[in-house]
């Protein structure tokens, strides 16, 4: 009890200090500009080699933060530390013109260790949503037939500091529980370059509002193997994210670039956000080699959310490990696979954005069981006669440190 204790106590420390680091820039993408951003779809580590699925895999290796019930499949140590780094090179086309930008971010940490025989605790934060979108058009004085420009831009994103716990309720059937805190903010600026088309009688401004959230909510999961015999066994999952409500606290400010004088500044507005929810189903047969696994998820939306509809994502994804256990280094690489559809949960110009692609990944073993695992990630987003044509091309870098803790040795 007091090693289970030690590691807590370190873990949440360490996420705390971690939470700085995931206040980051997003993906670049334009349709960030709407609501609160993008969307995480919560597919890290394996899900992320396998084209999202991950609703009812229980690996015995590997972590899965698609589901708050599989944390109890882990059999093969009693700690492990899971990380992720992304980078993606992302190329956008609209109507006027196309760009092509990268970026590298730090996508989930977690800790994961086992409670006992029969249940299994993960602490980690990773994101919800991101925001990162800039534009540039021409507006004009009132009366006026010169135009300047107006640069318009967003960044920032929110984050979720999260405890699941999961447990055997029967030899069959687990539970999961995932309570969370979710925290950051997100700046909308624009910037009006007057100088030019007024001979600098009207200097240069800048308006920015910054938007901060807190909140709490939960993820709920259940996981069922109905089938299981001879290394070979069937699973059927689902999951639940409860809808939730965050606090949002807004302050408004303009000031010139020049001088930095201020122009103006709106007090701290406070409002409530409601958040949508999600139900994920899905089901996976696997033996001592090879995962299949086939995932569906339904999100649904609250009516205030004028930019979002209820969508539907679809993901088929499969792994293949000769033997963890092995001798030879081929035999202990893992080889994975996936495709994923969604129907899409922003409207923009009045139709769905939809978004597909798909992935491919290996992993390798560095040194007993700590794996690095690398994955390719191809998606497409959205249609210039919608706002862009988002191309993604995406490097993910997964870290799983891993060993068998607080074990007594045999011999004395």
């Amino acid at each position: 009890m007091r090693a289970i204790i030690n590691i807590f106590c370190c873990s949440v420390c360490f996420l705390i200090f971690s939470g700085e680091l995931f206040a980051q820039r997003g993906d670049g993408s334009l349709y960030s500009s709407y609501g609160i951003g993008l969307l995480s779809e919560d597919n890290f580590g394996q899900s992320a080699r396998l084209g999202g699925v991950g609703t009812a895999v229980r690996s015995p290796y590997f972590l899965n933060q698609l589901n708050p019930a599989s944390a109890t499949s882990v059999s093969a140590y009693n700690f492990m530390v899971d990380a992720q780094v992304d980078y993606r090179l992302m190329n956008i086309k609209t109507s006027s013109e196309e760009i092509t930008i990268n970026r590298t971010n730090l996508s989930l940490v977690s800790f994961w260790f086992r409670t006992g025989r029969k249940s299994a605790m993960t602490l980690g934060i990773m994101p919800m949503s991101s925001v990162d979108y800039s534009f540039a058009e021409k507006t004009y004085f009132e009366g006026s037939t010169t135009p300047f420009d107006k640069y318009i831009s967003g960044y920032g994103d929110i984050n979720k500091i999260y405890m699941n716990f999961a447990l055997d309720l029967l030899p069959r059937v687990t539970l999961g529980v995932r309570p969370f805190y979710a925290f950051g903010n997100i700046n909308h600026e624009t910037y009006y370059n007057t100088d030019l088309v007024t001979e600098g009688i009207i200097e240069s401004f800048k308006m920015n509002e910054r938007d901060n959230y807190n909140g709490v909510g939960a993820d709920l999961g259940i996981q069922f193997v109905p089938y299981k015999k001879e290394g070979k066994q069937l699973t059927i999952g689902a999951s639940y994210q409860l809808p939730s409500t965050l606090k949002s606290t807004t302050t408004s400010l303009a000031y010139l670039i020049d001088s930095d004088s201020v122009l103006y500044e709106i007090p701290e507005k406070n409002d409530n956000v409601l958040l949508g929810s999600a139900i994920k189903g899905g089901i996976s047969f696997q033996n001592k080699n090879l995962l299949i696994a086939v995932d569906f998820s339904h999100k649904i939306f609250p009516s205030e959310w004028e930019d979002y509809i209820n969508s539907q994502r679809f993901s088929l994804g499969g792994e293949y490990l000769p033997n963890f256990y092995g001798f030879k280094f081929l035999e202990r690489m893992n080889f994975s696979a996936g495709l994923f559809y969604d129907t899409g949960y922003m409207l923009s110009k009045g139709s769905p954005v939809e978004t597909k692609g798909g992935s491919i990944g290996f992993g390798f073993p560095i040194h007993g069981f700590t794996r690095i695992n690398l994955a390719y990630q191809y998606e497409q987003k959205g249609t210039v006669a919608q706002l862009s044509r988002e191309v993604t091309h995406g490097i993910t870098l997964n870290f799983n440190l891993a060993d068998i803790w607080f074990q007594k040795s045999g011999y004395q």
